[in-house]
């Protein structure tokens, strides 16, 4: 996987410098062309933090929105791309780790983060990881520096919000959802997910339940929208026996291909323990 990223990172250099060689000898100024190239030949050096500065620098003055999205992708991009073996290798652990130790998965998590602290892969995995552990200012804080360099990237915007949403940070939170347009966007399983927890926690059901229908209707193979049907209802003090029960289902059969699918959920599968409890009450067990 690493050599098939390298050589689209040297393929896309390759490009952009022949149209920047061609571009100087017609005498043109630098365009965002340029300062791709240049950013994808720092990240080839390793030197990937000063690629996102430079890249950050002329989004700000540029002012063609095709080329505004051209700098973001780029940065985009180059954030989540390995430069090294050791640090992919470490990732992959953590990973496969995740669902079934995750204290380990963690420990796998924090050494890939010391060999490549501006990986957004590796920054995303570990902030979720502690919003699991419900270390939420240890997630923000892992998440502090790479939001600062790519402000626009969603999938940093989403995890941010699901660290504010851990700690319970309204404000702060309210500003992450409110420009998401949730239902155009590729993350809007998890962006729908955060706006119920929310809607929640404000008691607002109306809310969380227009948002949990959307959800539903998006992937009903989801677990979380299970966990978020059940939990609605039992808040209102309404029996939903059967979405508890699938719920558990779901995630005791939930497959290596589906838990890499959904994983982007800090939470997943996690309520397994509150919702089996609820489940022996209902049905007049003991625990």
């Amino acid at each position: 996987m690493i050599s098939a990223l390298r050589a689209a990172l040297v393929a896309a250099l390759c490009f952009s410098s022949t149209t920047s060689l061609a571009q100087n000898k017609a005498g043109k100024s630098e365009t965002h062309k340029d300062i791709i190239a240049k950013a994808y030949n720092l990240s080839l050096q390793k030197d990937r933090q000063q690629a996102l500065l430079i890249l950050n620098s002329a989004i700000k003055k540029e002012t063609r929105p095709q080329a505004v999205t051209e700098l973001k992708k780029t940065a985009s991009e180059l954030a989540q791309i390995f430069l090294s073996d050791k640090a992919q290798q470490l990732f992959e652990m953590g990973i496969s780790l995740r669902k079934t130790d995750p204290n380990q998965a963690l420990a796998k998590l924090n050494e890939a983060s010391r060999a490549e602290a501006d990986n957004s892969a590796v920054v995303n995995e570990l902030a979720r990881l502690l919003i699991g552990k419900n270390d939420c200012s240890g997630a923000k804080e892992a998440l502090s520096k790479l939001t600062l360099l790519l402000p626009y990237d969603e999938e940093l915007k989403l995890t941010n919000a699901q660290a504010l949403l851990c700690q319970g940070t309204s404000f702060e939170l309210n500003q992450a959802v409110s420009g998401v347009d949730m239902k155009k966007s590729p993350l809007a399983l998890f962006w729908y997910s955060v706006d119920i927890e929310k809607a929640v926690k404000e008691a607002n059901f109306v809310k969380a339940q227009e948002s949990q229908t959307a959800l539903q209707k998006l992937d009903p193979k989801y677990p979380e929208s299970l966990y978020w049907n059940w939990k609605i209802a039992f808040l209102q003090k309404r029996k939903n026996l059967e979405s508890a029960q699938k719920y558990v289902m779901s995630c005791k059969n939930i497959s290596a291909s589906q838990y890499r699918q959904y994983m982007i959920d800090p939470m997943l599968c996690r309520h397994l323990s509150e919702v089996e409890s609820e489940i022996k009450g209902l049905n007049g067990t003991s625990e």
